[in-house]
C-alpha cells in the first residue's frame, strides 16, 4: 500500500510477472457488494416468503370474513332499511366501519327501548308511572328555586259514547288524534320539555283511558294556567274526522298548582283530578282551579265512600216506598223503593249524597243487589197478603246496565222471592236509554216479555227525540218534575208537555207526573189529561210498616175487592180537588 498520484492504492503482486494497482476505495466498494449482495437476496426471498404467505392467509381468511361481513350486514339491515350492502373496498376495511355503524344503531335502538317501556302503547305519550316521576324531579326544582308550576287534569267528555257507537278501535283512533292535538299545544305554548334526542315530551302524557295530564314547569301566574286551558279545550272542540265521520266531544280540565294547592306529585295529581270532576259537574267543556273548598269535598267523598262500604256490610240501608196513584179515586197504581241510610253518627244522608259516590266508585252494584232483593222480598209479602194487583218499582242505574247482565240479574231476584213477574217494574233514566247498547235493549224486551214494566225515569232532562219512545221496550213515561215547574210558568214548555202527553197515549204509554207538591201543578196535569202523579202532595216515601199499616189496617174490603190498595192524601196537605 502506497501513495500513487495522491490515491491510496494497494499493490496485489502475485509471482506473475504483473502488478495490479487497485485503488482502496475501489476495494472497499467491491467487498461491500460482496458482503450486502447475498444478504439483499436473502431479504428478497424472505419478503417473497412473507408476502406469499399473506396472500395466501388473506385468501384464506376472506372466505370466512365474508360470512361475517354479510352477518353484520343482515343486523345493520335489520336496524336500517336503507343501510348499503358490502361493496368492493374491502372486508376487513367494510367490517371496521360496519362495526362503527352497528355501534351506534345499538345505542339508538337501547335509547328507543328505554323510551318504549315508559311510553303509553297506543298513543306514544309518556305513561302515568314515569310522568309521576318527571313531576317529582321538576318540584324538587322548584322547591329550591321557589318557582311556580301547574299540573293540567285533561278528561274527554262523551268519549264513552264514541266507544259505544262507534267500537273501540273507532275510540283508539280518538286518543290517537288527541294525542297529537295536545302535542302542539304543547309547542305552540312553548311547554316542551325532553330529555333524550328523541322525540318523547315529558311534559305530556296519558294516564290512563282517556284521561290526559299537561306539566308546566314554570308559572308566572294562574292566569298562565287558565291560558293553556282554554287553548286545550279549543283544540279539542274541533271536530274529529275518522274515515266518513266527523265526532264531536269536549273534554274537562281540572288545575292545580304548585305549592298553592299540593306539595307533593301524588297530592297534585289529585287535586287536579278534583277540580277536573267540579269541571265536569258545572257544564263540562270548561276548566276548573283547584280551590281548598273543593278540598273539603273530596275528603267528604272519600269519607263516605269508606262508610258506604261499611254500611253494605253490616246491612245498614233501609227501603222507603212510596205510592205512585191513579188522581181518580186514589188508588195505588205501585210503589217506588227508594233507598235510605241513616248513619250511626251523622244521622241520615240524602240519596243526592250517597248514590252518586256510589255509582262512580261501582258500590252501586253490590247495593243495587240488595235494593233488588229487599224490594221484591217486601212486595212478595204484600202480594201474598192480598195486594195482587199493584207492583214494585227499583231504580237501575247506568252502571248496572253496563255490569250486570240485566235478564238473568233481575229473575234471579223474583225467583229467590217468590215474586211475580207482574207485581215488578224496572226504573231506567232517560240518559241511561239513549246510552243503552242493542244488547240491553233486547235485554229489556226479554223482561217484558216475562210480565215486568220498564219506565223511562226522569223524562225531559235529557236530549233524546221523542222518537225514542216509539223504538225503546217502555211502558210508562215518567216526566220529571223540573220539566212540569218549567211548564207552569212559561206556556212554551206547557205545550210540549201536552204534546208528549197527547203523543204518549197514541203510543199507549202511561204517563206519570213526578214530584208534585202544589195542587195547581196537579191541577195542570189533571187537565192535560195525565192520569197518575207522584210526590209530597200525595206522600213522602215511606218505611214499610207504615204503608202496610195504611193500606191492611185502614182499607182491607177495598184491598179485597181490587187486589191493590187506596192512598188518600193527608187532610193537612189540603188536597180536596179528587
Amino acid at each position: 500500500m502506497y501513495l500513487h498520484k495522491e490515491t491510496l492504492v494497494v499493490a496485489n503482486s502475485h509471482r506473475s510477472e504483473h502488478t495490479v494497482i487497485i485503488p482502496l476505495r475501489t476495494l472497499f466498494i467491491n467487498t461491500l457488494v460482496d458482503l450486502v449482495a447475498p444478504i439483499a437476496a436473502l431479504f428478497v426471498v424472505l419478503l417473497t416468503s412473507i408476502t406469499c404467505t399473506t396472500l395466501i392467509n388473506i385468501k384464506k381468511y376472506s372466505s370466512k370474513l365474508k360470512p361475517a361481513c354479510q352477518k353484520v350486514d343482515a343486523l345493520l339491515k335489520s336496524f336500517d332499511d336503507n343501510h348499503q350492502e358490502m361493496n368492493n373496498e374491502g372486508e376487513l376495511i367494510y367490517l371496521e366501519t360496519a362495526l362503527d355503524h352497528l355501534k351506534k344503531q345499538t345505542a339508538n335502538h337501547k335509547a328507543h327501548r328505554e323510551e318504549e317501556d315508559i311510553c303509553d302503547k297506543l298513543t306514544k305519550l309518556l305513561d302515568r308511572h314515569a310522568y309521576m316521576d318527571h313531576i317529582s324531579r321538576e318540584i324538587e326544582i322548584s322547591t329550591k328555586t321557589g318557582r311556580k308550576s301547574g299540573l293540567l287534569f285533561v278528561d274527554l267528555d262523551g268519549f264513552k259514547r264514541v266507544n259505544d257507537s262507534f267500537g273501540h278501535s273507532f275510540g283508539d283512533e280518538v286518543l290517537i288524534q288527541v294525542s297529537e292535538r295536545l302535542r302542539s299545544v304543547i309547542r305552540s305554548q312553548g311547554l316542551e320539555f325532553k330529555e333524550t334526542s328523541l322525540d318523547l315530551e315529558y311534559n305530556l302524557a296519558r294516564l290512563g283511558g282517556d284521561e290526559f295530564s299537561i306539566f308546566v314547569q314554570e308559572l308566572t301566574s294562574s292566569e298562565e294556567a287558565i291560558r293553556i286551558a282554554s287553548n286545550v279545550l279549543q283544540e279539542l272542540e274541533r271536530d274529529f274526522i275518522l274515515g266518513n265521520k266527523n265526532i264531536k266531544i269536549s273534554a274537562s280540565i281540572g288545575i292545580a298548582i304548585y305549592p298553592d294547592s299540593a306539595a307533593t306529585p301524588n297530592a297534585l295529581l289529585q287535586m287536579a283530578d278534583v277540580a277536573m270532576y267540579r269541571a265536569k259537574a258545572q257544564g263540562r267543556g270548561v276548566y276548573r282551579i283547584y280551590t281548598p273548598e273543593m278540598g273539603s269535598k273530596m275528603r267528604r267523598y272519600h269519607y263516605l265512600l269508606e262508610e258506604i262500604r261499611l254500611a253494605i256490610d253490616s246491612n245498614n240501608f233501609s227501603l222507603n216506598y212510596q205510592p205512585i196513584i191513579h188522581v181518580d179515586g186514589y188508588t195505588i197504581s205501585y210503589f217506588e223503593a227508594l233507598a235510605r241510610w241513616h248513619h250511626s253518627s251523622e244521622g241520615y244522608i240524602t240519596p243526592s249524597e250517597f248514590i252518586p259516590i256510589a255509582e262512580d266508585s261501582n258500590l252501586i252494584l253490590e247495593l243495587g243487589d240488595w235494593v233488588l232483593d229487599e224490594a221484591c222480598r217486601q212486595m212478595a209479602s204484600w202480594y201474598n197478603a192480598g195486594m195482587k194487583k199493584s207492583r214494585i218499582s227499583v231504580n237501575v242505574s247506568g252502571v248496572q246496565l253496563k255490569h250486570r247482565s240485566l235478564y238473568s240479574w233481575v229473575m234471579s231476584s223474583l225467583s229467590k222471592t217468590g215474586l211475580p213477574a207482574s207485581s215488578l217494574m224496572i226504573e231506567i233514566t232517560e240518559s241511561c236509554f239513549i246510552e243503552a247498547s242493542k244488547d240491553i235493549v233486547v235485554e229489556l224486551e226479554k223482561l217484558r216479555a216475562e210480565g215486568i214494566m220498564i219506565a223511562i225515569d226522569d223524562f225531559g232532562t235529557g236530549f233524546s227525540s221523542l222518537s225514542l219512545l216509539a223504538d225503546l221496550p217502555i211502558d210508562i213515561l215518567k216526566i220529571d218534575q223540573l220539566f212540569i215547574s218549567k211548564a207552569m210558568k212559561d206556556i212554551k214548555y206547557k205545550k210540549i208537555l201536552c204534546s208528549i202527553v197527547s203523543m204518549a197515549e197514541q203510543l199507549e204509554l202511561k204517563v206519570v207526573a213526578e214530584g208534585i207538591e202544589q195542587i195547581d201543578q196537579l191541577d195542570l196535569l189533571k187537565s192535560l189529561g195525565v192520569a197518575y202523579i207522584q210526590g209530597y202532595l200525595i206522600s213522602r216515601p215511606q218505611p214499610s210498616n207504615y204503608v202496610g199499616k195504611k193500606i191492611f189496617c185502614q182499607n182491607l174490603s177495598i184491598l179485597a175487592q181490587t187486589g191493590t190498595g187506596v192512598w188518600e192524601p193527608e187532610e193537612s196537605r189540603g188536597v180536596s180537588l179528587f
